[in-house]
């Protein structure tokens, strides 16, 4: 069993969680280089990240445009989440959208919590991942996990006799 948790912005993150949360893996939102000299997401490099590790569930946060933010920046933004959610469908991969106000609850953060308090939530759940979270750009790093934790958790979750949703781990 293998979750993912994705923060879809060009600075954000892919996180895996697999059965030992210890072994949790976060790398850099792939992204490439166009012909105008802007930076968009690497949907080939994200699709072999994908295939690699293979999640049972992906989360990817549902971003929308910010106020005060620009035509292009939102348009730009809108890319990246219709590319991530073009190749999970591409590869035939489980995925569901999560609002970021539901998985910052779910994480114990206010819903406008700044950046620095989703690493510091990040490292009191996994504090194997501090070394990778050491500078304030690497906050999309620590949502990808927080999310990814949140998927690994949905797939926990094991149907009671009526098929209904039960508790984590059936008990």
């Amino acid at each position: 069993m293998n979750a993912c948790g994705i923060d879809p912005g060009l600075s954000g993150a892919v996180a895996f969680i697999g059965e030992d949360p210890a072994e949790a893996l976060v790398f850099d939102m792939p992204t490439v280089m166009t012909t105008t000299g802007r930076r968009q997401i690497d949907a080939a490099a994200l699709a072999d990240l994908l295939r690699q590790h293979g999640p049972a569930l992906t989360l990817v946060e549902r971003v929308s445009a910010r106020p005060g933010e620009g035509a292009v920046g939102a348009f730009s933004f809108g890319h990246t989440l219709g590319s991530i959610v073009g190749v999970l469908g591409a590869l035939a991969l489980p995925y569901s959208l999560v609002a970021p106000v539901a998985w910052k609850r779910k994480a114990g953060l206010p819903a406008r919590a700044p950046k620095e308090a989703s690493m510091q939530a990040c490292v009191c759940v996994l504090p194997h991942t501090r070394p990778h979270l050491t500078m304030v750009k690497h906050h999309g790093r620590a949502e990808a996990l927080l999310i990814a934790l949140q998927a690994r958790s949905r797939l926990l979750v094991v149907p009671d006799e009526d098929g209904r949703k039960g508790t984590p781990g059936g008990g």
